[in-house]
Formats: C-alpha cells, structure tokens, sequence
C-alpha cells in the first residue's frame, strides 16, 4: 500500500490576510480545515490552481450538508481538492480575538 501524503500547516490569527496554507499538492484528495477560539472575523477558504491567484473554495461544514466558502464561528470543513494545487484558509475580516485556523491536506 502507497503512503499518504500529508502537509499541515496552522496559525494563529492576529490581523487580516493571516492565514494557514498548503501548496505544491500533486494530487487530488482532501482538504480539511479547523478553526477554533474565541473571536470577531471572517475566515476565508481559497484555492489556486497555479499557487499565486486564489479563488473562492466552497467547503462541507461538519455540522452542516450546505457549502460554504466562509467561517464567523469555530468549526471543522472539509471538501474534496480535485485538481487544485494549493488552498488557504485567509482571514478577510479581523475584529478581534484569537482564532487558530487549522488546514491539513490528504492525498487520495
């Protein structure tokens, strides 16, 4: 049986367009993204075909069967990668607190 390739990468969030990232994803899998904390912002989910320009990414709440391509509120994403090379979990919006934003990519 083939390894699974994993990158994890995690941050804690002090101003806007901080964010938890992985790249160089030479295969389709999964991408799960974990925030938790007390706090005022917006968490945004992006992915990138090339690394450098990002596009919104919709991701399955855990709680949740409705996509969303944001976060205000501690919980647990997760979404299928397809052919993208990199996703981001980036802060769009900061008020305050201290969110720890998660993300951990899975090779299929």
């Amino acid at each position: 049986m083939a390894a699974t390739l994993l990158k994890t990468n995690s941050v804690t969030v002090a101003a806007q367009d901080d964010a938890a990232s992985v790249a160089g994803l030479p295969s389709p899998g999964f991408v799960a993204v974990q925030v938790t904390g007390t706090f005022s912002a917006t968490i945004t989910f992006e992915a990138s075909v090339d690394g450098t320009n990002y596009v919104a990414f919709n991701m399955t709440p855990s709680n949740s069967g409705t996509d969303a391509s944001t976060a205000t509120a501690a919980g647990a994403f997760t979404k299928a990668t397809g052919a993208y090379s990199a996703f981001r979990a980036r802060c769009s919006t900061y008020s305050s607190g201290s969110p720890v934003v998660t993300i951990r990519y899975a090779a299929q």
